[in-house]
């Protein structure tokens, strides 16, 4: 019959259709596994020695918005060792001991929480408890990141972003994202940005560390040890975006105190406050007009300007010999600056010279990349309204990010 065959074909492996019962919005598929004998799980003997038989109704996968209900009639065997003599029920494939649900219907609940950002929409509609989906999707989550057992690539990006934020402890715990740049995905996800957290059991266990020959990362002291000591064939490479970003924060004090002192209104649609930060060859005329205009109120904020617009034109150039040079010079101008904040930075510019100059021998690689996908694991955590489980959080984050 045409209607048995279909039936047949949605059950699990292994099972035999009897018959089908039809009940307002809910199928019931009768089955039963016919199997010659079973092996006992103690001792693992073979047995046909049939002891009593209980029915078992497991939750399957729905199909076209009916729920389907597998109603199996199971076998209890007794294990024909005379040591032993188990009573047991014959597994099923697709049914985990103890489980009121498929494998396929758990399965089915991460492909609808993956799709539907309200757990709640999911509970209704497949008429389940929030608690199964949630233990569900972190389950199957889980099991599809197991079979990605790849080693470490060619480059990759380290950062860090904030994961729990406690107001009663005033501090917040941190995440480092370790990102593979070759195969564009999220490679791991480790608790906290100290040495120890770094060295973890996630990242001791990936292979392959000796291939890895490019390290992107910020000014952080504490990356650049973990990455000279777990890498050591990699070339270290400074985020040309934070190498920049060093002066920002003098040179907004600065325009401040200068429009204070001149009566300046600060409003929203004022430019200037991102004019001063812009490459100066990338300005039109009028704009650089203005700019030279406001430079004229101040000399240190002056200083600080074509400081700032040096290290853009560092970055301009091909060539790592020519770089070297044009670095060089720019850190001696800064050594006899009267300003100690522009001294400042140039012993941090002087101390990571060697990962700044890679940038010119990596044909221009960057921390983008890593920075990206650290804005898409902000945005999982605004809509889940943050995580309070580190784990399931990096289930989600690689998952998501795979």
């Amino acid at each position: 019959m045409p209607n048995q065959s279909l039936a047949q074909d949605l059950l699990l492996p292994e099972l035999h259709f009897i018959k089908e019962v039809v009940r307002k919005h809910t199928r019931f598929l009768h089955c039963e596994k016919r199997s010659s004998f079973e092996v006992c799980p103690k001792c693992a003997t073979p047995t046909s020695k049939v002891y009593d038989h209980v029915t078992v109704t497991p939750k399957d996968a729905p199909i076209r918005s009916k729920n389907i209900i597998l109603v199996i009639r199971k076998r209890r065997f007794r294990c024909v060792n005379k040591s032993c003599k188990k009573i047991f029920r014959e597994y099923v494939p697709g049914v985990y001991k103890g489980f009121r649900t498929t494998a396929r219907f758990r399965s089915h609940l991460r492909e609808e929480a993956s799709t539907c950002m309200n757990l709640k929409r999911v509970k209704e509609k497949n008429k389940c408890s929030s608690w199964l989906v949630q233990k569900s999707y972190y389950e199957q989550i889980e099991l599809e990141l197991r079979k990605q057992k790849n080693p470490w690539p060619k480059t990759i990006g380290i950062d860090e972003h904030a994961f729990l934020r406690s107001s009663k402890k005033a501090r917040t715990q941190f995440v480092t994202v370790f990102i593979d740049y070759n195969n564009r995905r999220m490679k791991e996800v480790v608790l906290g940005k100290a040495i120890g957290d770094l060295h973890h059991q996630r990242i001791l266990n990936i292979e392959g560390r000796e291939n890895v020959k490019n390290v992107i990362l910020d000014l952080s002291p504490t990356f650049r040890s973990f990455a000279l000591d777990f890498f050591p064939r990699a070339r270290l490479i400074a985020d040309k975006f934070h190498v920049v970003k060093l002066m920002h924060p003098l040179i907004h004090e600065l325009r401040k105190k200068v429009m204070e002192e001149n009566n300046i209104q600060s409003q929203r649609r004022n430019p200037i406050h991102y004019l001063l930060l812009k490459n100066y060859r990338r300005m039109s005329f009028i704009q650089k007009r203005a700019v030279e205009k406001f430079l004229a109120l101040s000399s240190e904020l002056t200083e600080a300007f074509w400081f700032l617009q040096r290290l853009y034109w560092v970055y301009r150039i091909k060539g790592h010999k020519k770089a070297r040079e044009r670095l060089i010079a720019l850190t001696d101008d800064m050594a006899r600056s009267k300003n100690k904040r522009i001294r400042s930075y140039r012993e941090t510019l002087h101390k990571w010279t060697e990962e700044i100059l890679n940038y010119f021998s990596t044909n221009g690689l960057n921390n983008g990349r890593t920075e990206g996908y650290n804005r898409k694991a902000k945005l999982i955590q605004r809509c889940a309204y943050g995580f309070r489980s580190f784990e399931n959080y990096r289930l989600k984050l690689l998952y998501s990010c795979r």
